[in-house]
């Protein structure tokens, strides 16, 4: 992954500016201020072009409260969360058995769980068996948990803008150049050089449309077409 100092020399050089090192990069003025903010704004350009980079995918483990507590917040970086991607880890303690916990409906959780939950004494808490998606943007587990069990997921991230100079890059260097298309579209738009920009426009959207396709689409897939015939030929009567 490249840096933000790495990225915003390479264009600076790219327009035959002056490329900076660490000292000077935070205040970085005139031309390599207006870098600085180019190069944020193709990597937030690219990132808001698809929800689910590979690249942006983050696993994360929440801890389940015992005070009765049945819904979680998603974490304020998530973007898209992989509802199918939920496991219950194995608690010590409690023995449990560890798996993948199945995904139900709003409607489905109220039906056939939210009864049970209501009932007094221990009927509406144990090992989780599986999570529902709420209507405010959270997830709940059924039944609540008895003991401080572990769930693991995945969602994906929109990251913040880099800001230090040696702030990682979210998006593989390999793809360098698509940041940097866009990173001169930003900088000649910004110089009112709309000729140019309109250049680096395409090169840009080209560049994020070959990232899809290389990291995005769906794999082919293959399907025998032999015709299976009978071991033993029917009879001629």
């Amino acid at each position: 992954m490249s840096t933000y100092l790495t990225l915003t020399n390479e264009l600076l050089r790219r327009m035959g500016e002056v490329v900076m090192d660490t000292t000077q990069f935070d205040g970085a003025r005139n031309i390599q201020a207006l870098a600085k903010t180019a190069v944020n704004s193709s990597v937030r350009e690219l990132m808001h072009s698809a929800q689910e980079w590979p690249f942006a995918l983050v696993t994360h483990t929440q801890t389940l409260a015992t005070d009765g507590t049945g819904t979680y917040a998603f974490p304020t970086a998530a973007s898209s969360v992989d509802w199918e991607s939920f496991y219950l880890k194995k608690l010590s303690t409690a023995n449990n058995e560890p798996r993948r916990l199945p995904i139900l409906t709003y409607t489905q959780y109220l039906d056939e769980h939210r009864p049970m939950e209501d009932m007094t004494g221990s009927g509406g808490y144990g090992v989780p068996e599986a999570i529902y998606q709420t209507q405010e943007g959270k997830f709940g587990v059924t039944p609540k948990a008895d003991q401080a069990y572990e769930i693991e997921y995945k969602y994906w991230t929109i990251p913040n803008d880099m800001v230090l100079a040696d702030d990682v890059c979210i998006v593989p260097s390999r793809f360098d150049n698509v940041i940097l298309d866009g990173a001169m579209f930003y900088t000649l738009m910004f110089r009112s050089n709309e000729q140019g920009a309109a250049i680096y426009r395409d090169k840009f959207d080209n560049g994020i449309r070959v990232m899809r396709r290389l990291l995005m689409d769906e794999p082919f897939t293959m399907r025998s077409t032999v015709i299976t015939r009978p071991l033993v030929s029917p009879r001629v009567m």
